[in-house]
């Protein structure tokens, strides 16, 4: 599964940044957590959480397929862009510090490599290793603040990290350098395009135009994503970012998915377990997710100070046996038939309504005869269980399902609520039910043959 990681600023631009699974022509969002680099091993994923300016402190999140495994303030290390993985160690790139550091899973510095002058002069952004060497793209040096300076125009390069040697120059603001094929592939981000450049001849062997700002890669057997941001080239604060679908043997742009966030930042491609650790996140305490889950529900639906937070099956109290039932029924049914009922059932109450034991509630029925109001004969009422829990002054869509008594002639149906085992709703009140008056056709005779069917041969 291709995930991308997003961002956005104070301008709110085309909406959140944050995680997405992108899959055909579809992007699904996982969360809204503005994100820059990413890092899958094959078990873990590092994701560096964006921060607004440069004097913030850097954050770090890794999730496995169980949700997030650890955070990590990562102090000391500002205008964090990119992350990687060393064995156990996480390597990140602090462009405010021209730096790349090594830390432990607990967050020790064990290991710096730093180029010298301003901050941010050479703007270190984004880093691979090959062949057990680092290697990084820069922009410089430009000069302090070089993200931003007009010098950067073809200053960009791709580096050995720990020696500074020049492996690709001539670039314009660089990107995601990786090797594939023999080949560098590098995001030449202010040209709008991705780079195949050949090392031994320092030649650029493939070219591929991509319209916007590159920033992000990832590959399979069949293609290779390219992430792109509009915003960056086209100065519109409400352009959408894309991932850029590139057939891999021809370099053709097969499909554009765009995404409803301002810039785009990186790809990975991880497997669909990883995927539902995403989805989780924090979420690795049942109890403490729900638990917040209903308190934010609760809230939204206006109770501040409900009865109780976790709905259950508890016998209501007897003011609480309020609710409002809207459908219609055919004025003319079949006697020993059933009716499945479209019902919109509303919770009038200040309690949970939830078909969990052990006093479940459900929508039900009571014929009677319309003359004496004896019940009619017919057996038991069959009880619809309620979809899901109903939740103070909530109206629910459900179906009821009604058994037709094996009679003939005028029957007079009310359909109502039930607490299994405590009261009939209209036995508190009438107008927790709504009546209906049903002419019941005389029982149709069981036919006793079966019905065959078989395909016909071919």
């Amino acid at each position: 599964m291709l995930i991308a990681s997003t961002f956005a600023d104070e301008t709110g631009g085309s909406g959140a940044g944050g995680m997405f699974a992108v899959g055909g022509s579809r992007a699904e969002r996982i969360d809204k957590l503005s994100s820059v680099g990413l890092a899958y091993d094959g078990r873990r994923l590092a994701r560096i959480v964006r921060a607004k300016s440069d004097d913030v402190l850097g954050e770090l999140v890794i999730y496995d397929e169980r949700g997030v495994q650890r955070y990590l303030r990562l102090d000391g290390v500002q205008a964090v862009h990119d992350v990687a993985w060393d064995g156990q160690d996480i390597v990140v790139v602090s462009a405010w510090h021209n730096a790349v550091r090594w830390f432990t899973p607990a967050g020790d510095v064990v290991r710096e490599v730093r180029y010298a002058g301003p901050n941010d002069n050479w703007h270190v952004n984004c880093i691979t290793r090959r062949d057990g060497e680092w290697y990084a793209t820069m922009f410089g040096p430009v000069g302090p603040l070089g993200r931003s300076s007009a010098a950067r125009n073809e200053a960009g390069r791709l580096v050995r990290l720990t020696t500074g040697d020049e492996v690709v120059g001539g670039l314009t603001a660089p990107h995601t350098p990786r090797w594939l094929d023999g080949l560098w592939l590098v995001c030449n981000s202010g040209r709008g395009e991705l780079l195949a450049v050949d090392e031994a001849g320092a030649r650029v062997a493939r070219r591929a135009d991509c319209g916007d700002w590159t920033r992000g890669l990832a590959w399979d057997d069949r293609f290779m994503y390219v992430g792109t941001s509009r915003r960056r080239t086209a100065l519109e604060p409400f352009a959408r970012a894309e991932v850029v679908v590139l057939d891999r043997d021809s370099w053709a742009i097969v499909e554009r998915i765009a995404l409803p966030a301002q810039e785009l930042y990186d790809l990975a491609l991880v497997t669909p377990q990883l995927l539902d650790g995403l989805r989780r996140g924090f979420d690795v305490n049942p109890l403490r997710a729900a638990e917040f889950r209903q308190q934010r529900l609760i809230s939204e639906l206006g109770v501040d100070e409900p009865r109780t937070l976790w709905p259950s099956g508890d016998p209501l109290p007897w003011n609480d046996f309020r609710c409002a039932i809207a459908c219609t029924v055919p004025p003319v049914c079949a006697g020993a038939t059933i009716l499945d009922v479209p019902v919109r059932l509303t919770n009038r109450s200040a309690s949970f309504f939830t078909s969990a034991p052990p006093a479940p509630v459900f929508v039900s029925y009571k014929w009677t005869d319309p003359a004496s109001g004896a019940l009619l004969a017919g057996g038991h009422a069959y009880r619809s269980p309620l979809p899901r829990t109903v939740y103070p002054g909530e109206s629910i869509a459900m179906t009821a399902r009604i058994v037709v008594p094996a009679v003939s002639g005028r029957a007079a149906l009310r359909i109502t609520a039930v607490q299994e085992g405590v009261a009939w709703f209209d036995d508190q009140h009438p107008a927790n039910a709504l009546d209906f008056t049903v002419d019941v056709t005389p029982v149709q005779p069981t036919v006793w043959e079966p019905t065959v069917w078989e395909q016909a041969a071919p």
